[in-house]
């Protein structure tokens, strides 16, 4: 299908896009341990290995249209939009909390020592090697 190649291309362009002119115009350097465009480079080339494998593979046959799948696709995709919206007000560890209840909630994860795992170790683990590894700051619990 040539909308599969027509979309790694465009991943390829916007990769592109971000490494090369977006980073570097929008990422300030600063004290640390770490690079602070070193994840969004991380993410830049992703785009662009992924978009090239997009690019070779070959294409599939298309697969219908589930209108079940695209309503969960859409409810997550509002469910990271209110928790980035709520984060500034609210704080990181909150927000990240619930946003990866509704994550697990969309998945059908039933096994409770696995769900409560990641509902806590994820967001933690994030604040962790932000905060204390790194020492760049997430938005902070207001009260």
């Amino acid at each position: 299908m040539q909308f599969e190649r027509l979309i790694g291309g465009a991943a390829i362009i916007f990769g592109g896009f971000l490494l090369f002119y977006l980073i570097p115009d929008q990422v300030t350097a600063s004290a640390g341990p770490i690079d602070p465009s070193l994840f969004p480079r991380i993410a830049a080339w992703l785009f662009i290995l992924l978009g090239a494998v997009q690019l070779v593979m070959k294409p599939r046959e298309a697969a219908g249209f589930d209108g079940y799948e695209f309503a969960r696709l859409v409810g997550l995709t509002l469910a990271v939009l209110v928790a980035a919206l709520a984060m500034p007000r609210i704080g990181f560890l909150p927000s990240a909390v619930a946003l990866m209840v509704v994550i697990c909630a969309f998945m059908f994860e039933r096994r409770y020592a696995w769900l409560a795992a990641t509902i806590a170790a994820v967001p933690v683990g994030t604040w962790f090697v932000f905060v204390i590894v790194m020492g760049r700051p997430l938005p902070a619990i207001p009260f």
